[in-house]
């Protein structure tokens, strides 16, 4: 009989598996390094778990680019222990296994509150993919084209980060027991129920559609304000050194969150953001060959995966030309 003192191969796989998704993130520190290696010191079994984890995870990053969901596929990615959600996941120690059979590597990108030993899960949908996970607790995250979240659960904190992409989250009143979503150096703190955030590299919008949430921004410079409070019907635009937060109602905040109903919603909007938009749900790109039709500013309601209509709307109504380069649509006068 193993004597209980002693860790499970399991929980040493597990831990193992943390540390080395810890040791991926920006803000790991020297003192992080420290405490690495006393852990590592503590046993040849520490060391074994961490080594043979280590060389999976190379292993995946050398054939990341090989790899290619079919389309319109939509699976978990590199699914770790987390009960607390309704899909089934592996153990923590699966990280490497799930990251060479998926060929996606997913790394953190923000300082966390969960611990080695606290219970997260990582999901990703493909180009085109829209996929709704349920938690335990009763909320609800809706995840647009090319999106990478995790969730993770703590005594007293529901968390979500962001990766990338686009998610709709319909939070679950719980006063004893914090909401929070992060996406890169900002963290959303839910105040009310239903809104969603997308990340585009530095830039992150937040769109309000009942209730508030608290946008809190680490890179905020001495000027603006780290923290904003986002009301129903509100968008927030938060970028590097910068927030803006419009109140132009809800229409507003229909259209930015029409692609829950696969739609895509624009008014007086440049035609170079509007293909934008389109060309995330595909792998077949629009491209506009003319600045200064780039700036022709439409309004109207597409399909999200009817690019096609649309091009052929610009042909008949605006004679705009349009010819084919292998996957691309090139615009032209």
């Amino acid at each position: 009989m193993r004597n209980a003192a002693t860790p499970s191969a399991d929980v040493t796989a597990d831990a193992a598996a943390l540390w080395l998704v810890r040791r991926e993130e920006p803000q790991w520190s020297k003192d992080d390094d420290a405490m690495l290696q006393a852990w590592l010191n503590q046993s040849m079994a520490h060391k074994a778990a961490f080594w043979r984890l280590e060389h999976g995870w190379r292993a995946a990053d050398r054939i990341v680019a090989v790899g290619r969901e079919p389309a319109g596929e939509v699976r978990p990615r590199r699914r770790l222990r987390l009960p607390s959600l309704s899909i089934p996941g592996g153990r923590l120690a699966a990280i490497a296994v799930a990251a060479l059979a998926s060929v996606a590597v997913i790394v953190l990108t923000t300082q966390q509150s969960i611990r080695p030993g606290d219970r997260v899960a990582a999901y990703r949908t493909p180009t085109g993919g829209n996929r709704v996970l349920r938690l335990a607790d009763g909320s609800r995250v809706q995840m647009n084209t090319a999106t990478a979240i995790r969730a993770g659960t703590a005594p007293d904190a529901r968390e979500v980060w962001l990766d990338e992409g686009e998610a709709y989250f319909d939070v679950a009143h719980r006063p004893d027991r914090k909401f929070v979503v992060h996406a890169g150096a900002r963290t959303i703190t839910v105040l009310g129920t239903r809104f969603s955030v997308r990340r585009e590299k530095d830039r992150v919008t937040v769109a309000v559609i009942s209730g508030r949430v608290r946008v809190d921004d680490a890179q905020a410079s001495a000027s603006v304000p780290k923290a904003a409070i986002v009301s129903a019907g509100n968008v927030a635009i938060i970028e590097p050194r910068s927030t803006l937060i419009s109140t132009t109602g809800s229409d507003k905040v229909a259209a930015l969150t029409a692609w829950r109903e696969q739609m895509i919603v624009f008014d007086d909007k440049p035609l170079s953001d509007i293909v934008t938009d389109f060309n995330r749900y595909s792998n077949h790109m629009i491209v506009i060959e003319d600045r200064e039709l780039a700036n022709v500013r439409l309004g109207g309601a597409f399909k999200t995966h009817d690019s096609e209509a649309f091009v052929k709307l610009l042909r008949a109504a605006y004679r705009v030309r349009v010819r084919e380069d292998g996957d691309a649509v090139i615009l032209y006068r």
